[in-house]
């Protein structure tokens, strides 16, 4: 073998190992999903349709709570993540609003736009959960 061939070989592993441990290095710097608890919500959705009730609620139901925490848990949501998640935008899409106080005493922020199926899962479940919220208040 050259020593071209050995040393292109040799960079080329030295790459892949160093892509290794930098996957590993962000997954272990990740915690898994997110276990805390909230102890309020302040919510709201908004549409560009005629006469639509944007108005904000709070809960402090243990049942909304429950159920938020879980969807937040289950699509990965992690208190540092970026406050929005949402789709390029179309007539006719839902915003939904979300500020939480959670159980460390913290706050966070999330910001969804859900825009006929093009979302990711957490806009999905999150604009269904609270659009139920909204329906029977």
């Amino acid at each position: 073998m050259s020593r071209a061939r050995r040393v292109a070989l040799w960079i080329g592993g030295a790459v892949v190992a160093i892509a290794i441990v930098v996957v590993i290095v962000i997954v272990v710097a990740r915690p898994g999903s997110w276990n805390g608890t909230l102890t309020s919500v302040a919510y709201s959705q908004s549409q560009a349709v005629p006469n639509f009730d944007d108005s904000t609620r709070t809960t402090t139901d243990a049942g909304h709570l429950a159920a938020l925490q879980r969807v937040l848990h289950d699509d990965g949501w992690h208190p540092g993540d970026a406050g929005q998640a949402s789709s390029n935008g179309c007539a006719g899409g839902i915003a939904t609003h979300l500020n939480m106080r959670l159980g460390d005493g913290s706050t966070a922020k999330l910001d969804t736009y859900r825009c006929g199926n093009d979302n990711d899962r957490l806009t999905a479940d999150v604009t269904r959960l609270i659009s139920s919220w909204r329906a029977a208040d």
